[in-house]
């Protein structure tokens, strides 16, 4: 049995079939009963042009019944576990197929989740790129498009949604389980034939889900689409449908004028759904998305603008993927690309967040550089050999590299020249497949001047990242006090590019916008820019030439280009002291982003980095700078800092992040943040051994958040008041936990970190007044698990805060925190319990490994470094790879205290294992260089830094 569709196989596949319709039942009746399996039947119609022998897809546990054309095959000589052999003749075939198809826990194929708020059990499916063959048999590949006409039999009080509206219903007579038992009927739903589509975004969601309606009209047409948001019913107050229709209606305002295409797929549904895979799926009609997205605790306007932008990416794939879709795999960017930067585009434009590319340009792009300085990188336009490799390219490079040189290819070509193109390329690909020559020449038509060709093939057809530095050459005085003042100027200016991977080997042509940055008053603002567009390895920049000299020199102002820009010496210097003065947010998350470029590369020493981070806190306005920057952070510590630096790193962010809390504006997304942050930050102190004011404060702060319900209002903060002793996994197992008194200022379990209180007037924090924080699940979850890591919490604090929420989130953070107990015995049991994923969800799993590698004062899962490459081959054999996946991630021992060994080891690991997936060889070497780059950033630093 192989369940690895080649590249080759879906072509000859191609070459010989026409397919015309699917219908599909599916009998879902026992959703609820815990049945292992349910009953999946398709006829398919198609043509082939010649007589041979293929195969159709289908991953199930039986086929009960197989017909073509009239003949009984029999199951068990033509179905292998994941293909039915067929013997097609010439011209039309008919194909029956029944089969008993399994639901699924990973979030592959059907899915079934039980809520453990109400018990309630909901289904959904997710099948991008090939797990559309789990639910039922298709020639599963996105070139084979066809009609698909779904009827679904599901319990009575099941609310059924597929891609096209219900044209009927009616009491079933018969069900997967037998004759209807009348006392829990089952209804059938029967949907209108699909317009011709993929497989992959075919869609089927059944349960007990609620929300809202709502209609769209088309301004130029006048169709009327009718609008649906629906969730879990435990969620379903929290759904704020109002925003999301918002958003929705003014990106169908956008795309359809953008496009002069109207919106094809009738009917507009948009359903948030458990243990979901991706942030969301295009299915026409029936978009999902993760339920994450709905916002059960307060959250910071980065997260209601990541979920517009989630919603304009989907809406972006009803032209770029669904209307028109590419042939194989190897084309992915022509949809997900497409819809990174439309979607991006129209989030700017057309809706309140009118600085949405500040957060693509620090973020989104950070993954894109990561991604490109793997030793895997690929071209946007990839080698996809089979389906393994596919699931593995929804990465950096065709999402935000892709994007961002879209954003390149606009100023090359021009605004109107690609959307031209773009029209044009939905007027003669509607409802086909494509590649990328298909599109190219769209645009060479609508941009006759421009050559699209050598464009493409120097952007598209390459891998790696240009590096652009900028050579300054001023006049006698450079001072930083004539910075900026007029006082000084440059008399010569050279660009340069290198790629990251070849040097001046390849060479791009770049269209980008080079500003001035100098103060007015308090800020740094720009004193002029220009347009430069330059191909060689090196030129002069006349423009700068008798210019004034300002603070900082920025290249790639406006972030047109997909480059990593290095700073000058001087506008580095500047950066680290002024960063936070710039007033424009989109310069300001470029420069950050250059600066952290120079970290990753060895170029900016790590505490340097930290230390601009730190004066930045409670300065930054922007949510999205605030999440990209601390994510930033983060890494540092938990990967870059070395062990003798940790803890003075550790203690001094902490400390500025205390500070910045306490002068914070109540109420607002800054102090949200901070709150956060200083819980992240308060868990990784179980790092530390000794004593600071800020450790004891964080600390303390965490056990304020647990002395003061869900709804009211964190009104001081404050450190021990009395000297603590180090916190230990005793103290938590002893029932001392985080029920103790906190909110007198003593810690979770009456202990806290070695100090006193009298330290704490040390910190704004101790002493200014502290109001309009409240408290939620989501603030009590993460000051219970840093609370957890340190040793001051136990088993039953956690088993408390479950019964308090016991909502599907408070499982997974429950799960999280058991894991996270730095107990031997508690890490022996986690780790026997990973090792049964087949009987785990996708997200517990996810949340036993989160709390597995938690930090702890002792090195208590080094043992496992020997046990994860013994049993890496059987993650991946052994699992789907959704769950594979999460597990050769998830357990990398990038935790070792011989990071140096684990490195020998991952060697040791491929050099044995080269005929291993190359699927799985690729997520390993991305791991390794991970841990390359950490050792080598660690080695750099002296114990000044």
């Amino acid at each position: 049995m192989t369940t690895n569709l080649t590249r080759d196989e879906a072509q000859s596949r191609t070459q010989v079939l026409d397919v015309s319709t699917y219908t599909v039942d599916i009998d879902v009746s026992n959703a609820e009963t815990g049945a292992p399996t349910y009953l999946s039947r398709t006829v398919v119609e198609f043509t082939a042009r010649t007589e041979c022998r293929t195969f159709i897809d289908l991953i199930a546990d039986s086929v009960t019944f197989a017909e073509l054309n009239d003949e009984i095959l029999d199951p068990a000589e033509v179905f292998d576990g994941a293909r039915v052999g067929l013997p097609i003749r010439t011209g039309k075939n008919t194909l029956t197929i029944e089969a008993q198809a399994y639901y699924s826990t990973s979030g592959e194929g059907l899915h079934r989740f039980t809520d453990p708020a109400d018990g309630k059990v909901y289904l959904y499916t997710q099948y991008e790129p090939t797990d559309a063959r789990r639910v039922f048999a298709n020639f599963d590949q996105p070139d084979l498009k066809a009609e698909f006409i779904f009827n679904v039999t599901a319990p009575e009080h099941f609310q059924v949604l597929s891609n096209r509206p219900e044209t009927s219903r009616g009491p079933s007579q018969e069900t997967s389980q037998g004759p209807v038992d009348t006392d829990s009927p089952a209804i059938t739903h029967h949907f209108a034939p699909t317009l011709r589509q993929s497989s992959y975004i075919t869609c089927i969601t059944a349960g007990p889900y609620e929300g809202a309606t709502d209609h769209w009209t088309d301004p130029s047409t006048g169709e009327v689409v009718a609008l649906g948001a629906w969730t879990r019913a435990s969620l379903v107050d929290h759904l704020d449908a109002s925003d999301i229709f918002s958003i929705t209606k003014a990106g169908l305002d956008f795309f359809t004028g953008e496009f002069d295409y109207p919106y094809p797929w009738g009917k507009y549904d948009q359903i948030f759904v458990p243990e979901y895979n991706l942030g969301a799926m295009e299915n026409p009609g029936l978009v999902t998305f993760t339920d994450s997205l709905i916002f059960r605790d307060k959250v910071t306007d980065a997260n209601y603008e990541s979920r517009a932008n989630v919603i304009l990416h989907e809406m972006a794939h009803m032209w770029f993927g669904d209307l028109v879709t590419m042939k194989w795999w190897d084309d992915l960017w022509l949809k997900e690309s497409f819809a990174d930067y439309m979607g991006g585009l129209a989030l700017a434009e057309a809706t309140r967040f009118t600085n949405g590319w500040v957060t693509f340009a620090l973020r989104r792009k950070a993954w894109a550089y990561t991604q490109d300085l793997y030793p895997t990188t690929h071209p946007i336009v990839a080698d996809i050999p089979d389906v393994e490799a596919a699931k593995l390219n929804f990465d950096g490079i065709t999402y935000a590299k892709g994007a961002s040189v879209l954003k390149q290819l606009v100023a090359f070509v021009g605004r109107e020249a690609f959307f031209a193109g773009s029209r044009l390329y939905f007027k003669r690909f509607d409802y086909r497949n494509t590649e990328l020559a298909d599109f190219l020449e769209c645009l060479a038509e609508a941009a006759p001047d421009r050559d699209i060709a050598s464009w493409a093939s120097a952007w598209l057809g390459t891998s790696g990242v240009s590096e652009l530095s900028l050579e300054l050459t001023t006049s006698n005085d450079a001072s930083p006090s004539a910075r900026g003042s007029g006082r000084a100027s440059i008399t010569s200016a050279k660009i340069t590019q290198a790629d990251s991977a070849r040097g001046a080997e390849l060479l791009r042509p770049h269209t980008l916008e080079i500003a001035t940055l100098g103060r007015k008053g308090r800020k740094l603002v720009p004193i002029d820019s220009f347009s430069f567009d330059f191909s060689t390895q090196s030129a002069e920049v006349e423009q700068l030439a008798g210019r004034t000299l300002g603070d900082i020199t920025l290249v790639n102002y406006s972030d047109h280009d997909y480059a990593r820009v290095r700073l000058d010496p001087a506008s580095t210097e500047a950066a680290i002291r002024s960063v936070s003065r710039i007033a424009d947010p989109l310069s300001r998350a470029l420069v950050w982003s250059a600066l952290e470029n120079a970290v990753r590369d060895g170029l900016l020493p790590v505490q340097r980095y930290l230390t601009a981070y730190a004066r930045s806190l409670g300065k930054e306005s922007h949510a999205g700078i605030m999440a990209g920057l601390s994510q930033t952070a983060l890494t540092c510590l938990d990967q870059w800092v070395s062990a003798r630096n940790f803890e003075t790193a550790i203690t001094g962010l902490l400390g500025a992040a205390l500070d910045a809390l306490a002068t914070a504006k109540s109420g607002s997304d800054a102090q949200l943040h901070l709150a956060n942050l200083v819980l992240a930050l308060t868990s990784r102190t179980a790092r530390c051994f000794g004593a600071s004011p800020a450790i004891a404060m964080g600390r303390g702060f965490a056990s304020q958040i647990l002395a003061v319900p869900v709804g009211e209002e964190i009104d001081h903060l404050s450190a021990p008041s009395e000297p603590v002793g180090s916190g230990s996994s005793e103290a938590g197992a002893s029932g001392t936990g985080a029920s103790g008194t906190g909110a007198s200022g003593t810690g979770a379990s009456g202990t806290g970190a070695s100090g006193t209180g009298s330290d704490a007037p040390d910190h704004a924090a101790a002493s200014l007044p502290f109001k309009g924080l409240l408290n939620d699940h989501a603030l009590r979850w993460n000051a219970l698990t840093a609370l957890v890591c340190l040793g001051w919490a136990d088993q039953t604090d956690i088993a408390r805060e479950n019964q308090s929420d016991p909502s599907s989130s408070g499982r997974l953070h429950a799960e999280t925190a058991s894991a996270a107990m730095p107990l031997p015995i508690v890490k022996i049991r986690a780790w026997e319990v990973i090792n049964e994923a087949a009987a785990l969800s996708n997200d517990v799993l996810t949340a036993i490994i989160s709390g597995f590698v938690a930090p702890t004062s002792m090195p208590l899962i080094e043992n496992y470094v020997d046990e994860y490459f013994a049993r890496l081959a059987g993650f991946w054999a052994d699992n789907s790879i959704e769950i594979a996946r999460r597990l050769v991630l998830g357990l990398y021992p990038r935790w070792s205290v011989d990071e140096e060994a684990a490195v020998e080891k991952t060697d040791a690991w491929l050099a044995a294992h080269s005929d291993a997936p190359a699927a799985l060889r690729r997520l390993l070497i991305e791991r390794r260089d991970d841990l390359a780059r950490a050792i080598y950033l660690k080695s750099t630093q002296s114990s000044r830094h």
